[in-house]
């Protein structure tokens, strides 16, 4: 382990061990407040339940005489009167009041106040709100209270939200995270939330994968990679119109708004450094058969033994083995499918012609893997004084991959700096930068213990090692051209991409940002604000030849991409109190701008000289692209009007109107001007019935709100075009040729609008020990910005319009109990609970019966759809696969005439009509977290779950037709259910017979042993019945799931297309907080350890082969396939934080 720690996080570590001396020497002297010489003195030391409290109040009640605790939490008062009351209160903790008697020194430890810390908290705009006046649902969460060892931060926040769906790609370790807020409120693929830190809104683009027709789809994730999850200060989820209407035409689908630590509020310097290390394990693999060997299914076995005609044993397939020259048991040209003969441990020839024995190797896909490893190391320094404060922070973080040669680093610096230049003017100014390397995207190899067409390895197959041998002696990949020892052994393409192949992406982001606070009069403020995001990223790929020596193969290629937004906004604050009422709003202006561009080139034809990686080395005329693109332009007003009664009952009114560049047609014209209004309220019932409620009501609030929010569309996309076209000929010149457009564009195209409206409640009990937090809201997305098909005239073929309504409607919980509560022990237990309903209420006129949103409905390798269909479910399920049904008895029909004379196999036939088969929406989320806490010690736990929802699966499909998965078994003997007959045809014994449910067609000809055919009857007749005749086998149970999963022929079934449950163990942490006396020793402040574990296992899961349920292909809602056969990898870390 020691090997993968990098340079930068021992001269972190090294810098950590220096910095308390520094401290020491430049901490100032705190001024006490406002003292005044009386009598008595008293000295004590305020504390919380994590070490001393810096900068609380402490002052003698009614008096100006008080003070402030320094950086340990001490505090000195003189001149206390005997019977004086000492206040000691502090943001956040509920003030606690000492008499004084006389007391030469007091120890005050602080309790947090529920109701205080939920009071304020940071909405849209990045404006800090108080939760009692908020009038729609969202859910903030403090950063240090989620994993920081995370690459992707949104998944830190997977099951702690209620109304959120948040689930993993298979993207792997730096790979694109699927986050839904109350459902898909777009038939565009990308329904995710805009990502704000502190003002800049980063890139949120989905990874729209290819499970069809790729086996690795590679995913490098997006711009949230590149943040350090160390420097969040809160994390705020905002899910309903009303709550992101102030970010207008952006604001469809919520937003995650992040805000990262200042340094403000604290007193003197403080120096927190922080180190985990982990590891990432891979624990369980998908659920692969190891008791049968290589094999064809029955009635395609032409290899082996044969009788005394000469005759293979075609039905005998767990009989036969592939036979050599010698006639020996081979490996060599076996079948890779694995339904032949089960494993003796006799003799076998292996794929590079040595013996070795037929025995398998249980979890060999797992024994691919090997241990990754990961470090994060994080030093900050902050302080504030009365006029300036600072935070500052350096990261560097380091993973490896369970995967070989996959790997993703991460160095990021933030500073950040306010300074009061008079008692009213405020100037603050911040960086951020980060540095990232993501390199080779984790490859799909379960797909090469499943599919045939890819190997497959199979139980004899010792990963370990036949990995590394997959070279010939040339130096390229072993061919059986040239001879080569290891040209047969399955899958040396794979293992030649993981360890010859190299995919580097380098990114760089750099966020500068100035704000200029001036304090106009006591109740009108005005800030200015203004920030640049620079995004840069460049990949280099080299791909050594696979050829002969390397010759006449190989590739390179390098791109580039490039990102500039700048932000300007400027905004006038106010808020009065007059009388019982108080009055608040703001008017604010913004300038948005943002440009993208991307270049890149590679070779072809391979190189012309082996391994040397520059574009001139390319043998062919090498590929060049390069485009602006993305250059949008909008201008904003937006405003709010607020009033409150007596801080009890609260109304907001706010509005926004964007002028947008991308919504304007090449002459001008379009509808580039968009206003959103919303108007929300909420009213404090305990306060305005205080005296009426019983006492152990400790809160009620009911809150309400209606919204609109829009979405306009991407850049250049409304303006049709001509395409240029250049075609080289043979003597190399060039012709050039213009190619007319195929989609037509509505030339009055508007933004999608989302009318929204919400109620709820927040109510707690028995001193907030109980907490309800109730939601129910409407959704409706009208004007949906949809590419519809259209009969083929004129050359065109699809319409870019505006038509449609999805209508959302769901209801949210939140239930966060303290059952018991005492000086030593505490335990809390969370819940959440989601339920979205969704429903494609209106299509456009020229949609025939439904549009679809993604796969196939009569096509691929699912030949699975879904679709928007009015009336029904966003995401429904189409297919033209479901076994044909008789409508006189209900059962489905048998295909008895296309294997059945050759191979005597039946099996369902498809209908070959679309017909819907369920949606890929959940029927309901939730979430349990639970911390037990005594004295220093905490233990903390979280589960989330998923109900429903359905999904297919490749691997699982296949890996049954292929006889590799478990769910294979069912049949093929008498131990795994299979009928034990003596067959019609050839007289042999087989224990590997079903008898399927179904109906054989009336008229259908059916031959027989003896030469002569029976003819079934009108109506037809159950394979149940022919059997008693006499008439046909019981089916072999290898042929039936070949077809009955297979390519050509295969229907709808649960061995790969099931209802997705699973309940997670997301993660398990042990915390220790030590001891203030012992961490004095060293001159720290505070000193906590704490070991993690996350993902951890599954309580549940639907999955057929118990794969990975949460690895759908990439992260586009409208998503269910999943492409990749993954199993399960945990982490655990270690986490040291010390402060001083």
């Amino acid at each position: 382990m020691l090997k993968n720690f990098k340079p930068v996080s021992l001269i972190l570590f090294a810098g950590a061990l220096c910095l308390p001396k520094t401290y020491a020497e430049t901490t100032p002297v705190r001024p006490e407040v406002n003292f005044s010489q009386q009598n008595g003195k008293v000295t004590g030391t305020v504390e919380d339940e994590f070490g001393p409290v810096a900068g609380a109040s402490v002052v003698v009640k009614g008096t100006t005489n008080g003070n402030i605790t320094d950086m340990d939490g001490n505090f000195t008062l003189e001149g206390v009167n005997n019977g004086d009351i000492i206040q000691v209160s502090f943001i956040g903790y509920a003030t606690q009041e000492i008499q004084y008697t006389g007391q030469a020194s007091l120890q005050i430890k602080l309790a947090e106040d529920t109701q205080k810390l939920d009071e304020v908290v940071v909405t849209a705009l990045g404006m800090k709100r108080s939760t009692k006046a908020l009038g729609y649902a969202m859910t903030e969460m403090k950063g240090d209270d989620l994993n920081k060892n995370v690459i992707n931060p949104v998944s830190a926040l997977q099951g702690k939200v209620a109304g959120v769906e948040i689930s993993g790609s298979d993207g792997g370790m730096f790979g694109s995270s699927k986050i839904l807020i109350r459902g898909a409120s777009t038939l565009g693929a990308n329904n995710q939330p805009i990502y704000v830190v502190d003002g800049v809104i980063l890139d949120n683009g989905i990874k729209d994968g290819d499970p069809e027709y790729s086996t690795t789809d590679a995913d490098y994730g997006n711009e949230l990679k590149n943040l350090n999850p160390d420097d969040f200060e809160s994390i705020s989820v905002l899910k309903g119109a009303a709550a992101t209407a102030l970010y207008g035409s952006r604001g469809l689908n919520g937003a995650v708004v992040i805000t990262t630590k200042s340094g403000k509020g604290m007193n003197g310097l403080g120096i927190n450094f922080s180190q985990t290390v982990g590891i990432d394990h891979m624990y369980k693999q998908p659920n692969l058969q190891y008791e049968y060997g290589p094999g064809q299914y029955a009635g395609n076995v032409s290899y082996g033994q044969t009788d005394g005609s000469g005759n293979y044993y075609k039905w005998d397939n767990i009989g036969q083995f592939m036979l050599n020259s010698a006639g020996q048991h081979t490996l060599i040209g076996a079948s890779g499918r694995h339904w032949g003969p089960k494993y003796d441990g006799s003799a076998i020839e292996m794929w590079d012609g040595s013996m070795g024995v037929y025995s398998p190797y249980k979890n060999n896909m797992k024994d691919a893997y090997d241990l990754g490893v990961n470090s994060n190391t994080n030093i900050s320094v902050s302080g504030s004084n009365e006029k300036t404060s600072f935070y500052t922070s350096l990261s560097y973080k380091y993973a490896n991959g369970t995967l070989p040669n996959n790997s993703f680093q991460r160095l990021s610096f933030m500073a950040k700096a306010s300074h009061k230049i008079t008692n009213k003017v405020e100037l603050e100014a911040s960086i951020n930068f980060a540095n990232s390397n993501p390199k080779n995207a984790q490859p799909n190899i379960g797909e090469y213990f499943v599919d045939t067409n890819l190997g497959p390895f199979g139980g004899l197959y010792d990963t370990r090692h036949w990995r590394t041998r997959y070279k010939g002696s040339h130096g390229g990949l072993a061919s059986s051209a040239y001879g080569d020892e290891y040209a047969n052994i399955p899958g040396i393409g794979l293992w030649w991409n993981i360890f010859e192949n190299e995919y580097s992406q380098k990114e760089t982001s750099v966020r500068p940002g100035l704000i200029l606070n001036v304090d106009i009069l006591d109740w009108l403020k005005f800030r200015a604000e203004g920030n640049y995001n620079y995004y840069y990223k460049r990949h280099e790929s080299k791909q050594p030849g696979t050829g002969y020596a390397n010759t006449k193969t190989g590739y390179y290629a390098l791109g580039l991409y490039n990102k500039e937004q700048t932000n300007f906004n400027a905004m006038f604050t106010v808020n009065k109190q007059v009388g019982d009422w108080n009055f608040g709003g703001f008017l604010r202006g913004e300038y948005y701008n943002n440009f993208e561009q991307t270049m890149s080139m590679n070779t072809n034809g391979g190189l012309v000289i082996p391994n040397q990686y520059f574009i001139e080395n390319s043998i062919n005329q090498i590929s060049y692209s390069g485009k602006v693109q993305y250059e949008k332009r909008m201008l904003s007003v937006a405003f709010q009007a607020s009033a409150s009664w007596r801080d009890q009952v609260f109304v907001d009114v706010t509005g926004r109107n964007d002028w947008s560049s991308s919504l304007v047609y090449s002459d001008t014209h379009g509808n580039y001007s968009y206003f959103y209004p919303s108007v929300n309220g909420s009213w404090l019932i305990s306060s305005t019935f205080r005296d009426q409620l019983p006492e152990w009501v400790s809160f009620a609030k009911v809150r309400g709100s209606w919204a609109q929010v829009g979405n306009d569309t991407e850049a250049y996309i409304i303006n049709s075009a001509y395409s240029l076209n250049t075609s080289t000929t043979a003597n190399g010149s060039n012709i050039y040729a213009l190619e007319l457009p195929t989609k037509a564009y509505s030339q009055d195209l508007k933004p999608e609008r989302k009318n929204a409206w919400e109620i709820g409640l927040d109510w707690r009990f028995i001193n907030n020990r109980i907490g309800l937090d109730l939601t129910y809201y409407k959704e409706n997305t009208k004007d949906q910005i949809m590419t519809i098909d259209v009969p083929y005239v004129s050359g065109i073929s699809q319409q870019l319009i505006n038509a449609g309504n999805i209508q959302n409607k769901g209801i949210e919980i939140a239930l966060n109990t303290t059952p018991y509560q005492n000086d030593d022990w505490q335990w809390d237990l969370n819940f959440t609970y989601t339920k979205n309903t969704s429903k494609i209420v209106e299509l456009h006129e020229n949609v025939a019966d439904y549009i679809t949103l993604d796969g196939q409905v009569s096509g691929g390798n699912f030949r699975i759809g879904s679709v928007a269909k009015v009336g029904e479910s966003y995401g429904l399920l189409m297919t033209d696969s479901k076994p044909k049904v008789d409508k006189a008895t209900g059962l489905p029909i048998l295909d008895a005439t296309t294997q059945y004379g050759a191979m005597h196999a039946m099996y369902y036939k498809r209908s070959g009509t679309a017909e819907i088969i369920g949606s890929l929406v959940p029927d309901f989320l939730g979430s349990v977290n639970t911390t037990l806490r005594y004295k220093d010690w905490s233990l903390s736990a979280s589960f989330d779950m998923r109900f429903g929802g359905y999904i297919a699966s490749y691997g699982d499909r296949y890996g049954t037709a292929y006889g590799m998965t478990e769910t294979s078994l069912k049949w093929r003997d008498s131990e795994h259910g299979g009928m034990t007959y003596t067959s019609i045809w050839d007289g042999q014994t087989y224990h590997d017979g079903l008898i399927p449910v179904g109906l054989v067609e009336g008229g259908t000809s059916l031959p027989l042993p003896d030469g002569t055919t029976y003819t079934v009857a009108d109506g037809g007749e159950t394979y149940q019945a022919l059997y008693d005749k006499g008439l046909v086998d019981p089916q072999h149970g290898s042929a039936w799931h070949f077809f009955s999963n297979g390519w050509s022929q295969g229907t709808i079934n649960d061995s790969w297309y099931k209802k997705l449950n699973y309940i997670a163990l997301r993660e398990l942490s042990l915390s220790y907080r030590v001891p203030k006396t012992f961490c004095e020793k060293f001159h720290a402040k505070n000193l906590s350890l704490s070991f993690t574990g996350r993902n951890l296992g599954y309580l549940l899961n639907s999955m057929p082969n118990k794969s990975n349920p949460e690895s759908v292909r990439g992260t586009s809602a409208s998503e269910f396939r999943v492409r990749s056969f993954s199993g399960l990898t945990a982490s655990y870390m270690f986490t040291l934080n010390v402060g001083f």
